[in-house]
């Protein structure tokens, strides 16, 4: 270990000697998948490329998941290793089990140079139990593993808010830094989570109501949004909150995806922050593909939302132009169906003229890529469900047990 060289209350790689050094790297694979197992989107392996090339002189192993339990892109990392293999230009093997003797006796043969990607992390069903570093620590897997290592990182924030065993239990009985793509995240989004620039904006949408709802009321909470512009799913539910009819299917959808209680918490909060949540004043409805726009209030007819209107648009995008730092997160529609798209694309690109912008979730991304403005973000985080979390103010675990690690290495 050489000595601490930031302020950081966590240990980088520029903190520890990494040459000729086995290294276990937790990193996140996960990645969308087709029916016939092929990788759709390879932004989740590129984003660890930084970390792995620094580590050309070092001995790698790599741990990451793919799917849960029940989905049908829980799968093996096989055709993982090949697309890393390809982005980094170097070999990146497999090994088809975690910690088996055979698993243990190919990563006790690596030289330097070489990189070993282990076989999905969930396969093993401790891994998908939240449990406390200590009692990780104490798992098969981190008890068969980590005495063939020197030094353990964690380069995948995007898991960081499960206390996993792959994620916290090494932190407890190994050197323990972050990763390079860790590193940046943290700072990044270190900016919107402490809102040193104001007006500050929060867009939230998606579908994942209860889970945004949360995330506002902690931001809002803490005192550092200007004004939160609700979309997608998110904003029926604050829609419901306020009394307006938002149609039967709509309000199907909500109670269908046990959302009903969250139009209570938003009630809530709407009467203790009435100016600083900002609920769409129109949406456009799915009639069959087509768009058909309509006030909020005047919803007729039984047609799904499916965006904001244009009316909602131009409003939202003044309020984001004005903006100094601006927090984007969860479409604001269903931006799939190209009569759609609308919504989340102006925003977007409204956000994006901010002095410092920050854009997360998959969906998200995958729009700032197509319409090309991936220079124009400040930040862009690879973090999904993590990054919300982040920028909610709730600890992280994986986080927390890398600051853990540093603060008993430095003591005094």
């Amino acid at each position: 270990m050489s000595q601490k060289t930031t302020e950081k209350d966590y240990l980088t790689m520029d903190d520890v000697v990494l040459d000729n050094k086995r290294v276990l790297v937790r990193v996140d694979f996960n990645s969308p998948m087709d029916a016939n197992g092929n990788i759709m989107d390879n932004r989740k392996i590129k984003s660890h490329l930084p970390t792995l090339r620094s580590l050309e002189n070092s001995i790698v192993v790599l741990m990451s998941h793919q799917g849960r339990p029940g989905d049908k892109d829980y799968t093996t990392l096989e055709v993982h290793a090949k697309l890393a293999t390809e982005l980094l230009g170097r070999e990146v093997t497999y090994e088809d089990d975690i910690f088996s003797a055979c698993a243990r006796n190919a990563i006790k043969s690596l030289e330097q140079g070489d990189i070993l990607l282990l076989e999905n992390t969930r396969f093993y069903a401790e891994e998908n139990m939240n449990r406390a570093p200590e009692e990780q620590a104490k798992t098969q897997m981190v008890q068969k593993l980590y005495p063939l290592f020197d030094l353990f990182i964690n380069d995948a924030f995007s898991v960081s808010h499960r206390s996993q065993c792959s994620v916290v239990g090494f932190t407890k009985v190994l050197p323990s830094v972050a990763g390079i793509l860790m590193d940046r995240e943290i700072t990044g989004l270190d900016k919107g989570l402490k809102c040193h620039e104001h007006p500050a904006v929060f867009v939230l949408g998606g579908t994942k109501a209860k889970d945004i709802v949360k995330v506002i009321s902690d931001i809002l909470k803490r005192g550092d949004a200007d004004k939160i512009l609700t979309t997608g799913v998110v904003a029926t539910v604050f829609m419901m909150a306020m009394g307006v009819d938002a149609g039967e299917v709509n309000r199907k959808f909500i109670e269908d995806h046990k959302f009903l209680d969250q139009v209570s918490i938003a009630s809530k909060l709407l009467k203790e922050y009435p100016d600083k949540i900002i609920v769409p004043e129109d949406v456009a409805l799915n009639n069959g593909g087509k768009r058909e726009e309509a006030k909020v209030g005047e919803i007729k007819g039984d047609l799904p939302i499916a965006d904001i209107g244009q009316e909602t648009i131009a409003d939202y995008s003044n309020v984001l132009k004005e903006a100094r730092l601006s927090v984007f997160h969860g479409p604001a529609g269903i931006f799939e169906l190209d009569n759609f798209r609308l919504g989340t694309e102006e925003l977007l690109k409204a956000a994006a003229q901010s002095d410092y912008s920050i854009a997360g979730g998959g969906h998200t991304l995958a729009v700032i890529d197509q319409l090309g403005l991936e220079s124009k973000f400040s930040h862009l985080s690879m973090g999904g469900g993590a990054s919300i979390t982040y920028l909610s103010g709730e600890p992280m675990p994986g986080i927390a047990a890398l600051k853990s690690y540093a603060s008993r290495s430095f003591k005094g």
